[in-house]
């Protein structure tokens, strides 16, 4: 008798297991972004301050993700069923995300505007194009800090994609990581942080390529790619990452 899947309902369940942790991050995040209004006169928006913020959340999920791995397989779940399900899980974190952050921010620019003189102020394209002098350890932080970003009030949908997309590439990298480490030993899991920088690099350099940012220096030798080619690359990365993850989960033992 074929068994039904299941990945909707682990779908839905680390869905909103996820978003309960998001709620509590966001509201941290809005904690502290608020004390920076009242100790500085101009500060970032609650958006804008979000794009560091939240992919560092992500990526500290996305390693997380590997512990509901046995969870699931211990309750009778297969583990094709728990990736298909996270997959879906982590893409639809990475569009309420954005959205959550934007109606907060609107909320913040309102309530800052009629009750102060504080200036809240979006990053522009400009502000990520920082000398670090070639230093390529500078350059892979700024790719996991400074991810090129889109002022949502000159293009609210090209803003909001770029924002759900640095977030979902960031989980991914995150869980990739983590199923190494699961899967394997020590030495394959610094081995893969290596290949997460890689695909965080290679991601971040092909939306500079089409947004018309400068390259950090480092990665200057992808300035070839036409830009016709840079978003088939993104999503080819992302692909491949989906399914190095499922290699690393698909036989991987559950450890108790």
């Amino acid at each position: 008798m074929h068994r039904p899947s299941l990945f909707p309902k682990v779908s839905l369940d680390l869905f909103w297991v996820q978003l309960t942790w998001t709620f509590w991050a966001l509201g941290i995040h809005l904690v502290i972004n608020i004390g920076k209004i009242f100790l500085s006169d101009h500060v970032d928006t609650f958006y804008s301050a979000s794009y560091v913020a939240g992919n560092i959340y992500m990526l500290v999920i996305g390693i997380i993700a590997i512990n509901f791995l046995p969870y699931y397989v211990e309750h009778g779940i297969t583990r094709k069923d728990y990736f298909l399900g996270n997959v879906i899980a982590s893409f639809g974190l990475s569009i309420v995300i954005p959205i959550l952050t934007y109606l907060i921010s609107l909320i913040e620019k309102l309530i800052v505007h009629n009750f102060s003189q504080i200036a809240l102020a979006d990053r522009t394209l400009e502000d990520i194009v920082i000398d670090i002098d070639g230093n390529i350890i500078g350059e892979v932080l700024l790719s996991f800090l400074l991810t090129p970003f889109i002022n949502p009030e000159s293009n609210i949908f090209l803003s909001l994609g770029l924002f759900s997309l640095h977030l979902f590439v960031f989980y991914l990298v995150g869980w990739l990581i983590s199923a190494a480490f699961y899967r394997i030993n020590v030495l394959f899991g610094i081995l893969f942080i290596a290949v997460a920088i890689a695909i965080i690099a290679v991601k971040d350099s092909m939306i500079r390529l089409v947004l018309d940012i400068a390259l950090f220096e480092n990665f200057s030798a992808l300035d070839i790619v036409p830009n016709g080619l840079a978003w088939p690359i993104v999503v080819v990365t992302i692909l491949l990452t989906i399914m190095l993850i499922r290699l690393l989960t698909k036989r991987a033992a559950i450890k108790i």
